[in-house]
C-alpha cells in the first residue's frame, strides 16, 4: 500500500546585529505548510524569549515539527535556512535535526531553466503563481521587532507565512522538471513524484540498454523503468 509523504515547506525570519549569521542573529518565526494540508501556520518568538534574544523554545517547537517530515522544501533554504537553524542548534546545545532530503526551489529553477533571477518574488512574478511574495516593511520592521514591539512581529510572521506559500506554490510547478526529485511514492506502477497515473511513451537508451520510458498523467513528470527491456535472441 501506498502511503502519503510527509512533505514540509518551510521558511524563517531571523533578527540580530547580522541575521544572516546564526552567531550574529536569532529565529524570531518560523512558517511551515504540509503538503497534504490546506493551511500554512507559523511560529514565533514569544516576548519574554523575544527580550533575551532566546530561540530555544522556538527552535524545540520547531524541531519536533521537522523531525517527522519525509522530505523538505525551502527557496534558497539549503544555503541559508537549514544552516541558520543548525547554527542556533548548535548554540543553544540542543538535538540536530534530521538529514531530510531536500528539494530547494532555487536551485531546482537554476538548473532546469536560465531565468534573469532565480528569486523567489521574480520566479513568483514570471510563472505568475498564485501567491506572490509580499512586502516585508525592511528594515523598519526588524528594527521594531528588536525592540520588543509584537504588532511588527507579527507583520514578519504574515509575510514568512506568504513566502512559505509561494515556495510551496512554486515547488509544484517545478515538479515535473525536477529529474533529481527522489520517489516519494512507493508504488512502481505510479509517478514517483506526485503518485499519478503514468503513460508509458517509448524508450530512453542508456549505455546500450533500452528502458520503457513513461509520463505522468497528473504532473507531466518524465520517467522510465529501472529494468531494461529484455532484447529478443
Amino acid at each position: 500500500m501506498d502511503t502519503q509523504p510527509k512533505i514540509l515547506t518551510f521558511d524563517l525570519e531571523s533578527a540580530g546585529v547580522n541575521a544572516l549569521k546564526s552567531d550574529l542573529g536569532f529565529v524570531i518565526c518560523i512558517a511551515y505548510k504540509w503538503l497534504h494540508e490546506s493551511k500554512a501556520h507559523v511560529l514565533t518568538i514569544d516576548q519574554a524569549s523575544l527580550k533575551r534574544f532566546d530561540d530555544n523554545k522556538l527552535l524545540t517547537e520547531f524541531s519536533l515539527l521537522y523531525n517527522e517530515a519525509d522530505l523538505v522544501v525551502g527557496h534558497y533554504a539549503s544555503v541559508f535556512d537549514r544552516r541558520f537553524i543548525q547554527g542556533r542548534l548548535l548554540i543553544n546545545n540542543l538535538p540536530p535535526i534530521p538529514p531530510t532530503k531536500m528539494r530547494d526551489t532555487c536551485f531546482i529553477a537554476r538548473s532546469v531553466a536560465n531565468f534573469s533571477s532565480n528569486r523567489l518574488k521574480h520566479l513568483a512574478k514570471i510563472l505568475n503563481l498564485k501567491k506572490q511574495k509580499m512586502e516585508n516593511g525592511w528594515p523598519q520592521n526588524w528594527f521594531l521587532v528588536m525592540q520588543g514591539d509584537m504588532k511588527a512581529l507579527k507583520v514578519l510572521a504574515r509575510y514568512c507565512v506568504g513566502d512559505v506559500l509561494a515556495t510551496e506554490e512554486l515547488y509544484q510547478r517545478l515538479l515535473p522538471f525536477d529529474q533529481a526529485h527522489p520517489r516519494v511514492h512507493a508504488d512502481r506502477a505510479k509517478c514517483g513524484s506526485c503518485g499519478g497515473e503514468v503513460q508509458y511513451r517509448g524508450v530512453a537508451f542508456v549505455l546500450g540498454r533500452r528502458y520503457r520510458r513513461f509520463q505522468c498523467k497528473g504532473c507531466g513528470r518524465w520517467g522510465r523503468e529501472t529494468s531494461a527491456v529484455k532484447e529478443q535472441i
